[in-house]
Parts: C-alpha cells; structure tokens; sequence
C-alpha cells in the first residue's frame, strides 16, 4: 500500500469513528460519552499517525491529492457536528440541572395574605388556590 491510500484510509477510518460518535451524540447520555471515548480515541490515534505523512508534502498525484483534500474536508465537517452536537448536550444538561437543583436566587417567592412579599426564607403555613 503506497503512502497516499495509507494515509487516505487513516483519514477514512478518523472520519469513520468520529461519524460513530456523531451518530451516538444524537441521543447524549452519560453512557453515550463514555461509549463514545473509544471513538474519540481511534480518530486522534489516526490523525497523530497521519500528521507527520501529510506535513512531509511527498510527492503525489493530483486526483491522489484531491481525494486527500476532500477527505479532509469531510473530516472536519464531521469534527463541526460532533462540536456543535456536544456543544448542544452540554448545554441542554446544565439547563436540566438548574431546574432539578435551583440556587436560592432562583427560589421562588412567597407572599403572604394580604398580597406582601414574606420574609426571605420564610414558607407560607398555607397555600391559596385561585380560580377564574
């Protein structure tokens, strides 16, 4: 196998786990990060055996450097998803978190029977129930 197709299966094969791990992303769980770490792993295993053949810029044809490029490019549209992906998830269970554990700033306020606001941190005895 000549340099070139070794070095464009590293990158098919990088491209491949991150697409593993964007598919994974598509339902995010913490089992999903974990399962995923092995993807994330292979893709960069890949890409450090790849760096040092495509910095050497050797001598290569020009439909063999096209499928490089397009290769590439491919690559780093997959690594934008599994960003933009992560990105989402991350922000989605920070945004779940806030709901299940709010901060006293985020408590609610309680008023008491004629309409003021009760002291902080004090509950009402009661609750009313308007209808209308």
């Amino acid at each position: 196998m000549s340099n070139v197709n070794a070095e464009l299966e590293q990158l098919k094969r990088a491209r491949a786990s991150l697409e593993k791990f964007r598919l994974k992303l598509l339902r995010p769980s913490v089992a999903t990060l974990e399962s995923g770490s092995s993807d994330l792993v292979i893709a960069l295993e890949c890409m450090k055996r790849l760096e040092p053949a495509l910095a050497s810029r050797g001598r290569r044809s020009a439909s063999l450097e096209q499928s490089l490029q397009s290769e590439v490019a491919n690559l780093r549209r997959e690594l934008q998803q599994v960003n933009a992906l992560m990105e989402g998830a991350g922000k989605f269970y920070e945004g779940w978190s806030r709901l299940l554990s709010p901060t006293a700033d985020d408590q609610a306020v309680h008023y008491t029977a004629n309409g003021k606001q009760s002291a902080s941190g004090s509950k009402p005895s009661h609750h009313v129930v308007i209808h209308g």
